[in-house]
């Protein structure tokens, strides 16, 4: 017996889905060349630099909602429309890689210029500068929601076709 998978309002086509990914990463890579263009000088300028922490806190929330978006509309279009195989992997996984993309665009891109700039100018104190820590725990966790995520839709599209 085939269940039957109620419609929603909201278009479960694919081209949303590559319209939204489209745009969160237009939207990405202007906003790491903006904080890029902001820390280029070499003289100090502290609004300079509040830009560019905007721009980096824009990206570094921004990744988090981009993958939660994508991830929704990634499977409500591998359910409403069956697909499986390279079809439903790009749409179940590509969610995981722009989100390492935007997180190497914060935490390397932007941050490195940040970082770069603070020494150029003088004003560096120190600190922690290192991505690694925060890639080594927010990659493995995106990793593991995402195959636990195709795997709850892979039981789901079992339920659909019996």
């Amino acid at each position: 017996m085939r269940r039957i998978v109620p419609r929603s309002p909201v278009s479960e086509n694919p081209r949303e889905f590559v319209l939204a990914a489209l745009l969160f990463t237009i939207g990405a890579v202007l906003l790491a060349g903006f904080a890029m263009t902001q820390l280029a000088g070499n003289a100090w300028s502290g609004s300079d630099l509040k830009s560019a922490d905007l721009a980096y806190q824009v990206v570094g929330w921004g990744k988090y909602i981009a993958g939660v978006r994508l991830l929704y509309l990634g499977d409500r279009a591998t359910l409403r429309h069956g697909y499986l195989g390279a079809k439903r992997l790009a749409l179940l996984w590509l969610p995981l890689l722009l989100f390492v993309v935007y997180g190497y665009l914060q935490w390397t891109v932007i941050g490195g210029a940040r970082t770069h700039y603070l020494q150029r100018t003088g004003h560096w104190e120190g600190g922690f500068s290192e991505p690694a820590l925060f890639m080594a725990f927010a990659y493995p966790v995106a990793f593991a929601l995402t195959a636990v995520n195709a795997i709850w839709i892979q039981r789901q599209q079992r339920h659909i076709v019996r």
